[in-house]
């Protein structure tokens, strides 16, 4: 079993410590249309590396990389007869993470298993949950399904930064009008706080921005300009400490399809003009003004935000 944990003097400190683990959510760990039954993916996340392949009837499956035997790395190992056998001694896994055979015909021990992710499919993203039941839904784009809506995945590559400081810029809305010179648009009176997410809604007859943060390494928003709408999701999982990967989804109804690129195209500006900022600072929960009050919410969100460290980590 792992251990979970409370993470807000950490977050606080922004740092990250093996005694402590990472936030309670769903983490994109790679992109859905690069798993199959043939490959197993080896992926550096939450502090471990995992491996990420699907089973017989094509359903993903996320585990610990690391063999119970002699921690031989999985991911160079194979899914054969429907199970995840490791490259070193052929030590056999199911789904579950319990091995299930030992070629040598020694008693299988009950230690022998591997930790199981949580694990499930969403907007082109493959996504596991950090802990050994998932207690929050996963992130949503607000007025967006996957049926009606033309999308694109990717992913962005190592970031260096933590992914919750990331999430921070979702609602902070001053910096949209001093780093990336937007107009000055309208911001929300206040924004809703739950257990393990926050939305707020604001705009005017021309304008409407619907945002919402879920767990702590996710921003989605839906805008409307000129009645031309246009989804985006920002994403991460940690790599470990003041490092992550990136990931995002750009979306438009499919009757505007040709819209699309132009949505990649502003997430790609924003992207490249908040990297050298995140990169660059040394963060602290410094001097807040009136103008930061939604900031504070969040902060304040994150600090009571529990923690997972999975076993094997």
């Amino acid at each position: 079993m792992g251990v979970v944990t409370s993470r807000s003097a950490l977050s606080r400190q922004h740092q990250v410590s093996a005694e402590t683990g990472f936030h309670r959510c769903w983490y994109p760990i790679a992109l859905a249309r690069d798993l199959s039954a043939e490959v197993v993916l080896g992926r550096d996340v939450l502090g471990t590396r995992v491996v990420a392949y699907r089973d017989r009837q094509g359903r993903a499956v996320v585990q610990s990389a690391w063999c119970p035997h002699l921690g031989a790395d999985l991911s160079l190992g194979c899914v054969a007869d429907g199970h995840l056998r490791c490259p070193y001694h052929h030590w056999s896994f199911d789904t579950a993470g319990t091995c299930v055979r030992i070629p040598s015909g020694d008693k299988i021990p009950s230690a022998a298993r591997i930790f199981t992710y949580p694990t499930a499919e969403a907007w082109g993203l493959l996504w596991a949950f950090n802990g050994e039941q998932a207690d929050c839904d996963l992130p949503r784009i607000p007025g967006a399904e996957e049926a009606t809506t033309c999308f694109e995945a990717g992913e962005r590559g190592r970031r260096d930064w933590e992914t919750w400081i990331a999430v921070s810029n979702g609602v902070d809305f001053q910096h949209l009008r001093t780093l990336h010179g937007l107009p000055a648009g309208v911001v929300p009176e206040r924004i809703e706080v739950e257990g393990t997410g926050i939305e707020f809604r604001t705009g005017n007859d021309y304008y409407l921005q619907h945002g919402r943060i879920s767990g702590t390494n996710t921003f989605a928003q839906h805008l409307r300009v000129g009645g031309n709408d246009m989804f985006m999701m920002f994403s991460g999982v940690p790599i470990g400490p003041g490092a992550s990967m990136g990931y995002f989804v750009a979306g438009v109804p499919k009757e505007q399809a040709d819209r699309l690129s132009g949505v990649r195209k502003m997430m790609d500006q924003l992207s490249e003009e908040d990297a050298p900022v995140l990169a660059g600072m040394r963060f602290r929960r410094g001097i807040l003004t009136a103008s930061d009050r939604h900031l504070a919410a969040y902060f304040k969100y994150v600090d009571g935000f529990p923690g997972f460290l999975p076993p094997q980590a």
